[in-house]
This record gives C-alpha cells, structure tokens and sequence, in this order.
C-alpha cells in the first residue's frame, strides 16, 4: 500500500511538473532573450522606428518580430505596441491576456500609455472582468502621469456608466472641463456633453454637441476652412468615420430629448 501510494505521489509530480512546462511555454517570457549587454537607448529606438516603419507599411509580421526582441529588452515601447498588436491580433491570434501582460510590464516601469490601455481593458472586459471602477483607478494612474486621453476617458466613463455606483455627473463635469482645458478636440467635447447630460443640464449638453460636430469640421479640414455638414459626411465615408458623425447626432438628438448617455 506505502508503495502504491510512493508511485502514485511521483506520477502526481511528474503531472504537475508538465503542466507548469505547458503553461511557462504558452506565456511570453520578456527575460529568456535577456542579454548580459542589450543594446544602447539609442540602437533601440532605431530599431523600435524600423519596427513602426514595418506596421506603416502593412507588414505586421516583421513589426512583431522587431517589438518581440525589443520588448525582451525592457524596452517600453516596444512593449505597448507589442500589446496591441495582441488586443487587435495583428500578426498574432488576438489573445487579451497576452496583451495585459505586456501593458502591465509596461506600466511597471511608469508608463501612462501602458496604464491608459489597461483601464481600456477593465472598461471593456478585454482579458479581464469588466469594471468601470478599475477603468477609473487605472485611468487617474495615466491622467496624474499627465496624459490628455486619460482624462477624458475618466470623464467618459463617469458621465455614461451602467453602473450608478461609479457614474457621477459632478466628477465627470470635473474631468470633462480639465480634458477640454488640456486638449479641446470633438472627443473631448462630446464628453463634456454628456457630463451635462448626466447633470441634467440638456441645453448646456445640446450647444456642446454643436461645438464637438464644428471642431470635427476643423480636424477634417483646419481652422480656416469652412465646409458643410454635408461635406463632413463625405470626407467621414472617405476615412471611415461616418460612425463618430452619426453618434454626434444620435446624442444631440438624446439631449434635445432629455435623455442622457449610457455607455
């Protein structure tokens, strides 16, 4: 019986040893292609703009490989990218996990980038549960690292929450006004309408509207050109983007009606 058991305890062990194998091999490892001497700062943003040189051009298995190398580095950058290119399976299956897993590594080292695409994560359940609590936390991180994006997405998420324990339409105002006051851009205007909104303030939420549909027309086109809505439209269809126009005007359409946003 002691036998049986001994033999027993050694295959429970060798099991357990293949997993553990199975599972190392299945994540990326940034410290197995380490080097006692990686190269200088300078040699790896070279080689970080030959690897963005290669997504621009549409060959996105030599810009993996280049940020693969770099990221195995240290390399922060390198690793973001390297995480998107797994959120948006570019070269790789998509595979959220592995994309937190370099955002994370990032964020490690201080980078708001790294900590604005986690809260992307948590506020769309992407390889985690969905939290718009942890959206915000993760987002402050980036916003007090002094990234305009952030700020705006810490607004966003305050003024159309699902969930009434995290909305708020006082603190989405808050963040939505220092957005603006840091980058004025449609973006950061729509939130700034639907921080009204959720304060009940419609006519305040429909100018604003207005405001974010007029900056999209100077974004097109600078701000000495003067084009029709009819214009945005077509220039929108050209680049892909007729979403953002007709969201504008769904929401404008909502505040007129004393509806607020609900993300």
């Amino acid at each position: 019986m002691r036998i049986q058991r001994t033999v027993r305890t050694c295959l429970a062990a060798i099991a357990m040893a293949a997993l553990i194998a199975v599972m190392q091999a299945s994540m990326p490892d940034p410290a197995h292609a380490q080097s006692a001497n990686p190269p200088s700062p300078k040699a790896q943003e070279a080689e970080f703009r030959r690897g963005y040189n290669s997504y621009i051009r549409g060959d996105f298995d030599a810009a993996v490989a280049t940020w693969t190398a770099l990221a195995d580095q240290g390399h922060i950058k390198s690793m973001n990218n390297l995480g998107t290119m797994y959120s948006q399976g570019k070269a790789v299956s998509r595979n959220y996990s592995y994309a937190l897993f370099w955002y994370r590594k990032a964020a490690a080292r201080t980078d708001a980038r790294a900590m604005y695409n986690i809260g992307i994560a948590y506020e769309y359940g992407r390889g985690v549960d969905q939290s718009d609590a942890q959206a915000i936390s993760w987002y402050r991180r980036a916003a007090d690292l002094g990234l305009a994006e952030a700020t705006n997405a810490i607004a966003w998420v305050y003024a159309t929450s699902p969930d009434f324990t995290v909305r708020d339409g006082a603190q989405a105002l808050k963040w939505a006004q220092i957005a603006v006051k840091r980058q004025t851009s449609s973006k950061a205007l729509t939130t700034l309408a639907a921080a009204h909104a959720e304060l009940g303030e419609y006519r305040k939420a429909v100018v604003t509207v207005e405001r974010a549909i007029d900056y999209m027309k100077r974004e097109f086109n600078g701000a000495d050109m003067v084009i029709t809505d009819r214009e945005l439209f077509g220039m929108l269809r050209q680049s892909g983007r007729t979403d953002d126009v007709f969201k504008l005007l769904e929401r404008l359409e909502f505040y007129a009606n004393g509806q607020p946003t609900r993300d």
